[in-house]
């Protein structure tokens, strides 16, 4: 953990202290923050991305360092499976590429369907962000459209350029979407016409 962190950025630049990082806390319109147990005893909440390193070295802008805000109170913390291990370079916010590894995925829901949704945690454009140790030292969180992954056995032909995919605004569900009705059989059967219990009984 950078030590200027503990001291409100008055001093400690420069100077690190050993860190487990091991919660994150997500509020809307903030950034993700994490809570760090240091070496010296202390429990330290609330700090974000930018606060950590695996490694000596120059500290990047918040705003480089993460493209969103949290969308929601509520986040899930997975480690891909698929994406476990690979390398990936990141398009950064000045179109420099730069290279790292992946390490979780932080995805937001609504947390409470009895109160009106109000975020964008559950829009069709809603975007994770995907946690990375980066060569240069710092971690970075970036969603999926500025990354491109990198893996041996699979990616053979790595994009160069913007490939003009567009966002698919489409809300995918079936409920309420077919005309026919279902009878009231274990077995469901399909008629052009609602049956009643007791049409159903004499069938």
């Amino acid at each position: 953990m950078r030590n200027e962190y503990l001291f409100n950025h008055e001093k400690g630049h420069g100077e690190y202290t050993d860190a487990d990082v091991h919660t994150v806390a997500s509020m809307e319109k903030r950034v993700p923050l994490f809570e760090a147990f240091l070496t010296n005893g202390v429990n330290w909440t609330r700090r974000p991305i930018t606060a950590f390193c695996w490694k000596p070295c120059e500290p990047v802008p918040l705003e480089h360092a993460m493209y969103w805000d949290c969308f929601s109170s509520y986040i899930d913390v997975q480690i891909r499976a698929r994406l476990k291990g690979l390398r990936a370079k990141l398009i950064t916010p000045n179109g420099s590429k730069e290279w790292c590894e992946y390490m979780f995925t932080l995805d937001w829901a609504f947390e409470n369907k009895a109160l009106v949704d109000t975020n964008f945690s559950e829009t069709p454009e809603h975007k994770c962000a995907h946690l990375f140790k980066m060569d240069n030292g710092n971690f970075y969180a970036y969603p999926n459209n500025r990354i491109v992954w990198h893996d041996d056995a699979w990616v053979d032909v790595p994009i160069e350029k913007n490939p003009n995919y567009k966002i698919d605004m489409t809300v995918y569900s079936v409920e309420n979407k077919r005309t026919q009705f279902t009878d009231y059989s274990y077995m469901t059967e399909f008629t052009d016409k609602p049956l009643s219990p007791t049409e159903n009984e004499e069938n």
